[in-house]
């Protein structure tokens, strides 16, 4: 399968310009790669917006590092995030909210649709790795039916290596509604991107490392 996207994970201006000029052709920009990505500043935001015009970027809505439970506080941090991003022109997020192993879909539904007003398109980050297997099916298609079109997903905990996890990875590939794209992510690099898209027939991969 051809790779016809290369999303590169950067949490600075400087590496979004260096990914882009090596060939990624998609930027998630974060702050804290450490913890997983974090909402970058937003001097960062304007900053590579202004400097990567061509390609879309992707911008992490996640205010802190640990599990994706959200107090009410950090889900009104997350919409004034969201409403941040749009008024500096931004097109692109991703973010995710999972509770007790289930898809919060109150939560979700609330960003969402603050999402939709905002006109920014919604990626479901790797928070869908933490959902239970065999509520990953319902989940996805939820998030289809309320305008997500891309998951980005590990197939597992980021302690297991993405080889490991390719089965699984395949199977999301598989079940996933035909207007939903899966996204494999975490451990992918330009020496194992090919032999990834192969294996699961996809044309899009994302990593820190993918270029």
């Amino acid at each position: 399968m051809t790779i016809t996207i290369k999303e590169a994970a950067v949490d600075s201006v400087e590496a979004a310009k260096q990914m882009r000029r090596k060939g990624a052709n998609r930027i998630e920009l974060n702050s804290r790669l450490d913890l997983g990505g974090l909402t970058p500043d937003s001097r960062t935001i304007i900053d590579t917006l202004i400097n990567i015009d061509d390609i879309p970027v992707v911008i992490m809505v996640r205010p802190r590092g640990g599990d994706f439970a959200y107090t009410d506080i950090e889900l009104q941090q997350m919409q004034d995030t969201l409403q941040q991003i749009a008024d500096l022109g931004g097109q692109f997020v991703t973010f995710g909210v999972v509770r007790n192993h289930l898809l919060d879909k109150d939560a979700m539904l609330m960003l969402l649709t603050l999402a939709d007003e905002l006109d920014l398109k919604v990626v479901m980050h790797m928070a869908f790795d933490d959902i239970d297997v065999d509520q990953q099916e319902n989940a996805m298609y939820w998030l289809s039916d309320h305008g997500v079109t891309r998951i980005l997903t590990h197939g597992g905990k980021l302690s297991t290596p993405i080889m490991t996890l390719l089965p699984h990875l395949q199977r999301l590939v598989n079940i996933a509604p035909a207007d939903l794209t899966i996204l494999p992510g975490g451990g992918i690099t330009a020496e194992n991107s090919q032999i990834i898209a192969d294996t699961l027939g996809v044309s899009e991969v994302h990593g820190s490392h993918i270029i």
